[in-house]
């Protein structure tokens, strides 16, 4: 076999080959969709046994969530906050999203006096009711 027919055989197998770049780049460009157009929720941080309720009503845009244990005390993004520090954590997550609402994750066990100076505290800065969350019936 000649040297021009190995050459020919070797540029036939060139042609064969598949480009992946396209496909890379929609992988690329679905990837940065999903990023962008996701919600991430914070977490208060502390576990809680949430009483059940009969009627519910769904929260919509509910993303500033604070937690109240058994004790009173006020839980946001997994650190202890002071009911006087309450107020300027919901104002700089207002900032974040102006169309967030406020949920208060409360126990079985916490006092209903607690929930009370926590609205209290952040009523001026609410656009709506804050939404208490409960688990539903079983």
């Amino acid at each position: 076999m000649s040297m021009r027919g190995m050459q020919r055989r070797k540029g036939e197998g060139d042609g064969s080959q598949i480009d992946l770049t396209p496909m890379l780049d929609v992988v690329f460009i679905m990837l940065i969709f999903f990023i962008v157009t996701s919600s991430f929720v914070k977490e208060p941080g502390v576990e809680l046994f949430k009483p059940q309720a009969t009627t519910t009503e769904a929260c919509e845009r509910g993303t500033i969530i604070f937690a109240v244990d058994g004790k009173g005390d006020i839980y946001y993004n997994k650190n202890k906050v002071p009911l006087e520090r309450a107020n300027r954590v919901t104002e700089a997550a207002k900032k974040e999203a102006p169309q967030a609402n406020l949920v208060i994750q409360v126990d079985q066990d916490t006092p209903a006096y607690a929930v009370e100076e926590l609205i209290d505290e952040v009523r001026p800065l609410l656009t709506a009711p804050p939404c208490i969350s409960t688990d539903d019936e079983v």
